[in-house]
């Protein structure tokens, strides 16, 4: 009885085996005809199936995406110049700081200074709150017009007359311009002490030193919004207007120049345009001349 059933069981099997290999061999044989899907190069081995590579159609073609027609003429490298302007955000945020300090803390002096540049009764009252130069406003003021100024002749540089002098541009542009800007100051404000102490006019040298000490404050606060749009929305119109706005205030200033030395008799009409010609027009001119001939 088990001999019986151990036979039957291998017949079975059998039978299973033949099926499966007459399956296997229909399969192979079906995609052997298939001779796009069968690598006959493969070995024929018991554990390797010829059907289990599939071999593909090379089916590119070519790209319809060509190169330019314009040949290349001149292959020398050029340097790329790039300019960080990050320098000019941190000098505008130092400025706005040190406005909003000031108008914090001496809010009540900066109106004084601010009516002492519509009128000379103004100015009067200005000098006898207290000097000016020795109060910690000044300091603030000063370095906003200081930058504000020399920012406003960098972008004239750079973007109206698109030049550099000696191969001076950015920062080191900017640092040289705002130099000789503070040691001009400095220079005419020491030579005005002489010349007071020589003729003993120090009253009226003191006033134009304040007067003059007054607009630089004001000229710098008020060209301060001009240079903003100037830098971050690109505009040679802004630029032409804060100049412009520069020269009207210039101009401004030797009028009140003018007429504050009216007041006093020792002091005569000759001397008054003498001495601004030789401290405020001819140095401009001097400058303007120096720089007409660099450009030219």
């Amino acid at each position: 009885m088990n001999q019986f059933t151990q036979q039957d069981t291998t017949i079975t099997f059998s039978q299973i085996g033949d099926s499966a290999l007459t399956d296997t061999n229909i399969s192979a044989q079906t995609l052997k005809e298939n001779n796009h899907l069968t690598d006959e190069s493969a070995p024929s081995d018991s554990l390797f199936s010829s059907f289990q590579t599939i071999s593909f159609e090379d089916i590119s073609q070519p790209s319809i995406f060509t190169s330019h027609y314009l040949e290349v003429k001149d292959q020398q490298s050029f340097e790329r110049n790039f300019f960080s302007h990050d320098w000019i955000t941190i000098h505008l945020l130092i400025c706005l700081s040190l406005f909003a300090w000031v108008q914090i803390y001496y809010i009540k002096r900066l109106k004084q200074i601010v009516k002492a540049f519509t009128g000379v009764r103004y100015l009067n009252q200005l000098s006898r709150d207290g000097n000016i130069f020795k109060e910690r406003i000044a300091i603030p003021l000063l370095i906003i017009y200081l930058v504000s100024f020399s920012l406003l002749i960098y972008l004239f540089f750079t973007f109206i007359l698109e030049s550099t002098y000696q191969n001076l541009y950015g920062l080191k542009l900017f640092s040289g311009i705002m130099f000789f800007i503070l040691l001009a100051w400095f220079i005419k404000n020491l030579v005005l002490n002489f010349v007071g102490n020589v003729f003993k006019n120090y009253l009226i040298v003191t006033d134009y030193i304040l007067t003059n000490f007054v607009f630089n404050m004001i000229t710098g606060l008020v060209l301060l919004p001009f240079i903003i749009v100037s830098v971050y929305m690109p505009s040679q119109e802004m630029i032409y207007t804060g100049a412009i706005l520069w020269v009207l205030v210039f101009i401004y200033r030797l009028i009140r120049e003018l007429i504050t030395g009216l007041s006093y008799t020792k002091f005569s009409l000759f001397y008054r345009i003498l001495y601004l010609c030789t401290f405020e027009i001819i140095p401009l001119l001097v400058l303007t001349k120096l720089v007409m001939n660099y450009l030219t």
